[in-house]
């Protein structure tokens, strides 16, 4: 039946196949991405605190993929916005259309690990990491405790929420105290959640967003914590912020759009084997002419050209991130003659000193470096923004 190498073309071909069934049926890894949205069902998704929002703290719930400022228009007096995320920046007309928002008496409820730009400006806020290690495996953070929320009402005076280090927990360094009422603190009395009010309307802000997470609310314990907040927004119309996700779902990929779909998945499987199958009964060698190859010039901005193009067809933004950092270290020993090796106060004090940058900001981007060192897989938007810091600072130094 087989003659020649055909036989060994068929064991070839079932090997394929085999592992291909094998790969399709192995379970997928748990992701511990932190996507925040309202259909992920991944430990720090959004699906099951989403699912309680209907009916429960609100008669209608609508998911918002626009701007504030295409938004503003659509709401009255009677509306309630969520947004959670692992970091809030808005640009001035996102700023001014959220205050139009909450002047008409709306309230707006903001869960994030950072808040920067605009919005840090003007309510003068400034936050910190507290708990955040990225060294460690997720079973031993999850059985590792953590921060312990207490909420500031005197009916929960006596209620301590632990969680785990699993959760990052981020507290306000600073906030305006003429605007801000502390709700909740964490960390030996640091403040976590706080309350402004903004014309009739109602803002808080929260540096914890990973208690929304499916992770705990499902079964957990504390999940009466962010019960208690969504309370404070109950209204008759309830929106969740799609919009401005790290993670936002109309920046999904083409290649998503055909993973999500089982029908599309399959022919796309089936077109793969298609081409791997023609690939191994036409690839035989037939006789033809031999191109004549130039030899590769030994030119540097060559080389850099095709270094760079495997990264970009790699999509290994965690390599690219690795070498941005080793190279921008390097140039800060030998601008600044330091020693990289330990990032600590005299560090960053002396590094501020001499490039005349705000120790805030020093300390921001040597944080971050560190950060994303630590991390095993990092996003395309985590790179762009190692790279945006990295060239301020450049841009801002003296030397």
């Amino acid at each position: 039946m087989f003659k020649g190498s055909n036989k060994y073309l068929f064991a070839f071909i079932l090997l394929f196949i085999s592992i291909i069934i094998f790969q399709y049926m192995l379970p997928k890894p748990i992701n511990w991405n932190r996507s925040y949205l309202s259909k992920d069902k991944a430990p720090f998704g959004c699906k099951a605190i989403y699912s309680l929002l209907d009916g429960v703290y609100s008669q209608k719930v609508s998911l918002n993929n626009k701007t504030f400022y295409n938004l503003k228009d659509k709401l009255d007096s009677t509306s309630s916005l969520l947004l959670i995320n692992d970091k809030v920046e808005f640009n001035k007309n996102d700023l001014k259309a959220l205050f139009e928002v909450l002047k008409k008496g709306n309230k707006v409820f903001i869960a994030a690990n950072t808040f920067d730009g605009l919005i840090a400006d003007t309510f003068h806020l400034s936050t910190q990491y507290d708990i955040f290690n990225g060294t460690l495996s997720i079973d031993s953070l999850i059985n590792k405790p953590g921060g312990i929320i207490k909420l500031a009402a005197k009916n929960y005076s006596k209620e301590n929420y632990q969680y785990s280090q699993i959760a990052w927990v981020s507290t306000f360094l600073n906030f305006d105290t003429t605007k801000f009422q502390v709700l909740a603190t964490i960390q030996k009395q640091k403040a976590c959640l706080i309350k402004a009010s903004v014309g009739k309307g109602k803002l808080y802000l929260m540096t914890v967003p990973d208690i929304f997470g499916n992770y705990f609310i499902v079964n957990d314990k504390n999940r009466e914590l962010p019960y208690n907040m969504l309370s404070l927004l109950k209204n008759k119309d309830f929106i969740w912020d799609e919009y401005y996700k790290t993670y936002n779902v109309n920046k999904s990929s083409f290649l998503k759009f055909i993973f999500d779909s089982d029908a599309l998945y399959s022919a796309y499987l089936l077109l793969i084997f298609t081409i791997v199958i023609y690939m191994i009964t036409e690839g035989r060698r037939r006789q033809r002419a031999i191109r004549i190859t130039e030899p590769v010039t030994n030119s540097t901005l060559e080389f850099v050209n095709v270094i760079s193009h495997v990264y970009y067809n790699r999509k290994n933004h965690q390599s690219i991130a690795i070498e941005r950092i080793r190279y921008f270290y390097e140039a800060v020993r030998n601008k600044f003659n330091v020693n990289t090796n330990q990032i600590n106060d005299n560090f960053i004090n002396e590094i501020s000193e001499i490039s005349g940058i705000e120790n805030k900001t020093v300390t921001q981007l040597f944080i971050y470096c560190e950060k994303i060192k630590k991390l095993n897989e990092i996003s395309e938007y985590d790179f762009i923004e190692l790279n945006r810091q990295i060239t301020n600072f450049n841009k801002s130094s003296l030397r």
